[in-house]
């Protein structure tokens, strides 16, 4: 069929449209037709209610309901269970301690080619590893990786709330509870949602939840019991029988809990009480003392960079636990990030084409401090070795310009005689 001129106009500027952005159009006018868009979600105010055991359970229960779970409660219930600030820390340090490891692109061969890794040094990344990490702890989840900019680079990596999240069905719901909503699985939008986790998956803080609910109740008691006998109680002695006179007295005892100033008139007094001797809020304080130790023994296998304490040989066993778990951590982002991320980047834009046939690795070298490194080019040198000096500016930020050879040092006077001693006397 012979192409009109306007079908010859439209072709040329589409040789020039990179084939990310065409497939992103593609994405928004399907959806368009049928009546969704990418982001709309009826989202809702964040409310936070005490939670109790009982609210654990039925949470765990609905989002584990095999023919129609919901997530909306046991989502409420981890939101509110990560205002634990012993909890969030130590999930946070399994968390920071990936994101600020180092890490390369290599291609076929096995060679790093370094210019690639300039396009993950920004904010979206930290973003994306961090909600992937999270997920071992919150459950499964459901990340949005599709906002690019005017350079068709991504700039976001934005996790869809669970409650309006249907694992099981692979849905996302306008509101939570809906039987219906857009396949997330399949379709023209595939490429740009990411389940991360099994579709059960609870998280570790379901685990956690009874250990952070208690502490909470024994934070509860331990204010309860500040507020009954955190003050001396005082009572106030009168003769006056009137009625005008106790409420009088009685206003100024409680006015007196802000202004320790009182007119008093005749034989009345004012007696203090005593406070318990008891050591009583040794029982909350150590009570939660333990409950943050489980928690750390959970999630960082240890306690000994959360407790004080603990022999060489202890620490040295601990960290060793830390790093197995330091290494899974890794293990599961390097996974994530080259079996669904880089394969959804080369679809989303050809911005990320630099990416064809390349996988991200860890870079496992260990930097040597400048004093040590100095010291061994030193001994290297001395030892006749050519070191290459630029590599050696390079890495210590010394400005070296060259190789200076020094010419050995003729041997003194005593260094000779003693060389004639050891030298044996040659017979005639």
């Amino acid at each position: 069929m012979k192409k009109s001129f306007t079908d010859k106009v439209i072709d040329k500027v589409l040789a020039f449209v990179p084939d990310g952005r065409i497939r992103v159009e593609s994405a928004i006018r399907s959806e368009s037709k049928n009546k969704l868009k990418l982001t709309e979600i009826k989202r809702a105010s964040t409310l936070f209610q005490p939670k109790t055991i009982s609210d654990w359970k039925n949470a765990v229960a609905l989002a584990t309901d095999p023919e129609n779970p919901s997530w909306l409660f046991y989502s409420d219930l981890v939101e509110n269970l990560k205002l634990d600030a012993h909890l969030v820390s130590v999930v946070e340090s399994r968390i920071h301690r990936v994101l600020r490891s180092k890490f390369v692109f290599v291609n076929n061969a096995g060679d790093e080619v370094p210019e690639v890794k300039a396009l993950f040094e920004r904010p979206w990344f930290e973003e994306f590893v961090t909600e992937v990490l999270w997920s071992k702890f919150d459950g499964v989840k459901v990340l949005e990786i599709f906002h690019v900019n005017e350079n068709l680079e991504l700039f976001t990596a934005e996790a869809i709330p669970m409650a309006h999240v249907n694992p099981k069905k692979g849905l996302i719901l306008k509101e939570p509870g809906d039987e219906t909503g857009w396949d997330y699985r399949s379709g023209v939008l595939a490429d740009y949602y990411l389940q991360i986790g099994k579709d059960t998956d609870l998280g570790m803080l379901s685990e956690l939840a009874t250990l952070v609910l208690a502490k909470k109740l024994a934070m509860g008691s331990w204010l309860d019991y500040i507020e009954k006998y955190g003050i001396p109680p005082k009572s106030i002695t009168t003769d006056n029988m009137t009625t005008e006179r106790a409420e009088e007295l009685l206003q100024m005892g409680l006015d007196m809990i802000s202004n320790h100033v009182a007119v008093l008139q005749g034989n009345e007094k004012i007696e203090f009480g005593f406070l318990p001797t008891t050591d009583a809020h040794k029982v909350f304080d150590e009570m939660i003392s333990r409950l943050n130790s489980e928690i750390s023994k959970r999630v960082l296998g240890q306690t000994m960079t959360t407790d004080d304490g603990a022999s060489k040989s202890q620490a040295q066993v601990h960290e060793t636990v830390a790093n197995d778990r330091h290494e899974s951590d890794k293990l599961f982002i390097q996974y994530i990030i080259n079996e669904h991320l880089i394969p959804r980047l080369l679809k989303l834009s050809s911005f990320y084409a630099p990416l064809t046939n390349l996988s991200f690795d860890w870079d496992v070298t260990e930097e040597m401090e400048k004093g040590v490194m100095i010291d061994k080019a030193v001994a290297l040198t001395n030892a006749g070795f050519m070191l290459d000096y630029k590599v050696l500016a390079d890495k210590t930020g010394m400005p070296i310009t060259g190789l200076k050879v020094v010419a050995p040092s003729e041997p003194s006077e005593e260094e000779d005689l003693k060389k004639k001693k050891l030298t044996p006397t040659q017979k005639q």
